[in-house]
């Protein structure tokens, strides 16, 4: 039995000897092999390679245990021959298993080193763990070993697997975006490098599938992409532009042209024909489709802008003649003019208000910092001046077919100026262009010269650009004097009228003496106001936002009011005083106030004396029995408290405005509450009389582009011709107004009355 023992241990340590030293040899030069870590961790991982090293170690074991020779512990009838002999069983069970281990590791270790068998053996992997992504990422890496060693069967064998797991993967998305997981997006990315690095072409196919696009972009399969995709879309292009692989950027123009075309058709409108409106039934699908294809136009023509910043020229010339019809069609380049006047000035807007950080979805190559912006946006508009110059290439075969009409002119006065302004720098690229010859040689547009457009009846491109500008100007200035006027903002400037002037004289009706005056009076007026606007703050859709354009009139009216009862109250003053503040309220006292007096205020801060002063029996509507009314200062009156009897305030009324006034100026009475009026009136469509009273001083193109608002008022201030009004000024160093009067100053009128 010793003998029959001895075989199994006899293999056991030559397994252990020779066969595990040569395993762990092949197993290190996986690594070599693959260059992956992925991979030699799954290898790490597989059942045999575990299930061989446990059973090396249970056999071991087994093998030191027989050698002690124990004897058994325990007798059973019927099972002491197994007992006695259970260490021998042991050992022989262990080495047999032990064997068989060694040949299913070694046929794993076989699969591991045919990468073609391991690149199935892999595949079927990734498709029985569904989600987990490692026996992808463990592919990735054996597509990138085959390109760099070209062994293009290996690399067309896992492409293939690529090519339906990204289509799988956009299956998911039915009416999303389509976002893959990262590990898809840094498998192609890295797989464009390593062609890219290549110097010898041999694997065009999977060159076409990665840096072409099809894996990401898909064939003839309708979905949306993610801004992600755009993302990394835009980063393998920059990889073939860092290795200058006009091929690949030639490859994606073809499969976008192809997305482009098959992918986004246009949706047409659905009508239900059911109703009486004919309702669009599928506007919200249009609006989406439109919006797609407007974001892929969008980012070719941010390459496009890359191409021109790399002087590329050789390829701009192999996309530019690059069609899948015939007649040709070129569905990624423009057709008419419009198109890339509207897409030039979308991106030079000075406002930045579609493209703030353009430089983070388009980053061009050594360009970052504040100036990146700027500088991407300068190439793509040098672009769009290429693609200008590309119109005179265009031979119409369509009547509906006009490369060179005049694009048609902007809806808004605001769109117009923005046109009239870009246009000098648009003009400047396309002059740079036509001066350089090997641009336009290696785009074959070095034929437009002025002879051959005078021979062939076409405008030479800058004398175009001109004639554009010179429109521009015509229709700016025409819609500016025709330029209707809003009946909402006309409502709007009456309804913001209304609403400040009541509130002013809500305000000052607590110094509005509700009793009349008999006897002899004084009296001032404060009238309305009227000012000349420009007509474009009340069009429907105006070329800038004019802040307060509704309320300005009448906050300027509102301070005036204000102002000139301030006034008034000024020029009623009987004695003068200038006291410090802490002297302020003690003069106050020895006036000897009672409930029949009233200090109205104009610009002096009570919360200041309440609060640092601390004085008492002050608040900010009354000190003592004496009622507080506090008005903001200005200019003529200011940082001042006038004191006199209530009986003694002034009456204000507003006027009833005349009958020609109203007449004359179109007014609308806009308030219940006082005599107010309002208009608005276009002066290129006003009297004679009007337009010659408004034109003093200024040119007539400049009246007939503005309208005159009017808030016609007449504020009528009364007061009694011989009253008592004490104005108490408050000292500071900071302001000129004299020296302070001592306490002892005082002469107190109502003190003298009382005694």
């Amino acid at each position: 039995m010793i003998n029959d023992i001895s075989i199994y241990i006899t293999v056991s340590i030559t397994l252990l000897s020779v066969a595990y030293p040569i395993l762990l040899q092949v197993i290190a030069r996986l690594d070599e092999k693959y260059s992956s870590e992925i991979i030699v961790s799954l290898f790490d991982q597989e059942v045999e390679g575990r299930l061989f090293r446990w059973l090396l170690i249970t056999t071991l074991v087994f093998i030191v245990v027989w050698t002690f020779k124990f004897k058994p512990f325990i007798q059973i009838d019927g099972l002491n021959f197994l007992i006695n002999n259970s260490a021998n069983i042991l050992v022989g069970l262990s080495s047999i298993l032990l064997v068989i281990s060694f040949f299913f590791y070694t046929r794993k270790i076989l699969i591991y080193y045919t990468p073609t068998k391991f690149a199935q053996y892999l595949k079927s992997k990734h498709f029985e763990s569904k989600n987990d992504f490692k026996y992808f990422d463990a592919l990735s890496d054996i597509l990138l070993l085959s390109i760099r060693q070209q062994q293009r069967n290996l690399s067309l064998t896992v492409s293939d697997f690529f090519y339906d797991a990204y289509r799988n993967e956009r299956e998911k998305f039915a009416n999303k975006p389509v976002e893959y997981p990262d590990n898809f997006y840094e498998t192609v990315h890295k797989s464009i490098e390593e062609l890219a690095i290549l110097k010898e072409k041999r694997n065009y196919s999977l060159e076409y599938r990665t840096a072409g696009g099809i894996w990401l972009l898909g064939e003839m399969q309708g979905h949306e992409l993610s801004k992600k995709t755009y993302t990394w879309l835009w980063r393998n292009i920059l990889l073939s532009i860092q290795y200058q692989q006009d091929d690949m950027i030639v490859n994606h123009w073809q499969t976008a042209y192809q997305f482009y075309t098959c992918s986004l058709p246009y949706i047409h409108e659905n009508y239900d024909y059911s109703t009486s409106n004919f309702q669009d039934i599928n506007q919200e699908a249009v609006n989406k489709r439109i919006s797609e294809r407007e974001k892929f136009i969008e980012f070719h023509y941010a390459l496009g802008g890359l191409l021109t910043y790399k002087k590329r020229y050789s390829c701009i010339n192999r996309i530019f003649n690059h069609t899948n019809s015939e007649p040709p069609r070129f569905e990624l380049l423009p057709d008419s003019m419009h198109e890339i006047f509207d897409f030039y000035f979308k991106v030079r807007d000075p406002y930045d208000r579609e493209y703030t950080w353009i430089s983070h979805m388009y980053a061009f190559p050594e360009q970052t910092g504040l100036r990146a912006d700027s500088i991407v946006k300068k190439w793509i508009c040098s672009y769009m001046a290429i693609l200008f110059l590309r119109q005179y290439t265009i031979v119409p075969y369509l009547i509906t077919m006009k490369p060179l009409d005049y694009p048609s002119v902007p809806k808004t006065q605001g769109e117009i100026k923005e046109w009239i302004d870009g246009l000098e720098f648009f003009k400047k690229l396309v002059s740079g262009h036509l001066d350089n010859k090997n641009l336009l040689n290696e785009l074959n547009l070095d034929f437009i010269t002025k002879e051959w457009c005078e021979v062939n009846e076409k405008v030479y491109p800058l004398d175009f650009l001109d004639i554009m500008k010179s429109n521009l100007k015509e229709s700016y200035n025409n819609n500016a004097l025709n330029l209707q006027i809003s009946d909402e903002k006309i409502t709007q400037f009456k309804n913001s009228t209304k609403d400040i002037i009541e509130e002013v004289f809500e305000e000052i009706s607590p110094i509005n003496n509700s009793v009349g005056i008999v006897g002899e009076s004084d009296k001032w007026y404060v009238n309305g106001q009227r000012m000349l606007q420009n007509k474009d703050a009340f069009s429907e859709r105006p070329e800038a936002h004019y802040l307060a354009y509704d309320s300005f009139l009448a906050s300027v009216l509102s301070k005036s009011i204000i102002e000139g009862i301030s006034s008034t109250f000024f020029l009623k003053r009987s004695k003068t005083y200038l006291f410090k503040p802490l002297d302020l309220f003690t003069a106050i006292d020895i006036f000897g106030l009672t409930g029949q007096h009233v200090i109205v205020n104009f610009g002096i801060n009570i919360e200041h004396y309440i609060e640092r002063h601390k004085v008492s029996n002050l608040n900010l509507s009354k000190y003592n029995d004496t009622p507080i009314i506090s008005y903001k200062g200005n200019q003529l009156v200011n940082n001042a408290f006038f004191i006199l009897q209530r009986s003694d305030l002034p009456i204000i009324l507003s006027k009833p405005i005349s009958a020609e006034v109203i007449a004359k100026y179109s007014l609308k009475k806009i308030s219940d509450k006082i005599d107010l009026h309002a208009s608005v009136i276009d002066l290129n469509n006003t009297s004679d009389e009007i337009f010659n009273e408004n034109k003093v001083g200024k040119e007539e193109d400049e009246i007939r582009k503005s309208v005159l608002l009017s808030i016609m008022i007449s504020v009528e201030i009364l007061w009694k011709k011989h009253i008592d009004v004490i104005q108490l000024n408050e000292f500071s160093v900071y302001r000129q107004k004299g020296l302070a009067n001592k306490i002892s100053d005082i002469e107190s009128i109502w003190r003298k009355e009382s005694s």
